[in-house]
């Protein structure tokens, strides 16, 4: 009777995100990135050509066929309508939310491992490009994987983490080419800790099966080129890393973050800086593996919102720590409970009577608009 209760526990876990996955109205892809991804896996289906990248009869050679190649599988299996072709993200957003539970299992305990995968889950910027039919969820559940399968690994007995460890690298340099090594440096600190493992053959049979689907496609595309498909590639890199549209300053990310992982933005910066003090392992992956990846990306003249989903699942361990910090500390407890239960709601209710008194006049919004 007490294991059929239990089933029902894990049962009801899982239907907590249902409505947070999965969407059956209706859609339209948004320009840009959705709609060139969607176009290409037509056109590789259209024309039978599952090798070379087409933007209509042109190669595109700034990017690899991982995701589209995908797409494109998808609507062959499943058929070819919208909802096919955003199955590869969604696969992946519940992989993504799996090993994000595990992860908190790993470096806490059981008992809450489902308070991190339910704050990742609504985020809004983890929410929104979970719905999006683009790589980028795709590559940071590569990269929590990786950083999980990097905990895991104890000692050599841990096999298939340290075949794992070498898996992720060559796929997600598949869906996102050069990005893959920002998180890899990222992870220098605590890989310095765990620094046998980069002689362990098993990481590198890892690695060589992780690279085999770009190393088979650049053996594909290559007889139709001038140069090898990498040159192509670096000069996409060399592009993004020069001034161009999506130039942002240093700090962008300092105001960017907060805002785009709301609402639990603070709780994870609470928890970020109480892990940096704590004298365990754990402090490399929840506090320096973060911090070094944003110095890296602040540090490149491309700047993003979604190059931060890779250290999302961290960032929800984080808010976790920082939430528990506060209810844990009388102090720190009473005035969060103060602030949300007096100021957060006389802030609102001000803003609110401000705006419709004020400030409503001067602008043509609808109701709709209005009430948001």
């Amino acid at each position: 009777m007490i294991s059929r209760i239990l089933k029902f526990k894990y049962l009801f876990k899982i239907t907590i995100f249902i409505p947070l996955i999965f969407y059956f109205g209706k859609r339209s892809y948004i320009a840009f990135d959705e709609g060139f991804y969607a176009l290409q896996a037509r056109w590789i289906l259209d024309k039978g050509n599952w090798t070379i990248p087409l933007w209509w009869d042109q190669y595109v050679l700034d990017r690899t066929i991982g995701f589209q190649f995908l797409i494109a599988k998808s609507q062959d299996i499943f058929g070819r309508n919208m909802f096919a072709s955003y199955l590869p993200t969604t696969a992946f957003a519940i992989l993504m939310l799996l090993i994000t539970y595990k992860l908190h299992e790993e470096l806490f305990n059981k008992k809450y491992a489902i308070v991190s995968p339910l704050i990742l889950s609504t985020t809004y910027l983890w929410f929104d490009y979970s719905h999006l039919a683009t790589q980028d969820i795709i590559h940071s559940c590569l990269v929590t994987i990786g950083v999980f399968s990097l905990v895991k690994i104890k000692s050599k007995e841990n096999k298939f983490y340290l075949l794992l460890f070498g898996i992720w690298i060559g796929l997600a340099f598949m869906m996102k080419t050069f990005l893959v090594f920002v998180p890899l440096l990222s992870l220098l600190p605590y890989l310095y800790i765990k620094k046998n493992l980069l002689f362990n053959k098993l990481f590198w049979f890892g690695l060589l099966i992780g690279c085999f689907p770009f190393l088979f496609w650049g053996l594909c595309i290559n007889p139709y080129l001038e140069k090898n498909i990498i040159f192509y590639l670096f000069e996409k890199f060399t592009i993004l890393s020069n001034k161009n549209t999506f130039t942002n300053p240093f700090y962008y990310y300092f105001w960017n973050i907060p805002a785009t992982y709301l609402p639990w933005s603070v709780f994870a910066i609470i928890g970020t800086i109480y892990n940096f003090y704590e004298n365990k392992e754990k402090k490399y992956i929840l506090s320096f593996f973060p911090l070094i990846l944003l110095g890296i990306l602040s540090i490149f003249s491309t700047k993003t919102p979604y190059y931060t989903l890779q250290i999302s699942s961290i960032l929800t361990l984080n808010t976790y720590v920082g939430i528990k910090y506060l209810f844990d500390s009388k102090r720190c407890k009473r005035f969060f409970i103060f602030i949300t239960s007096k100021i957060v709601p006389l802030f609102i209710v001000s803003l609110t009577f401000t705006y419709y008194f004020f400030f409503k006049n001067i602008s043509n919004f609808n109701f709709k608009e209005n009430t948001f």
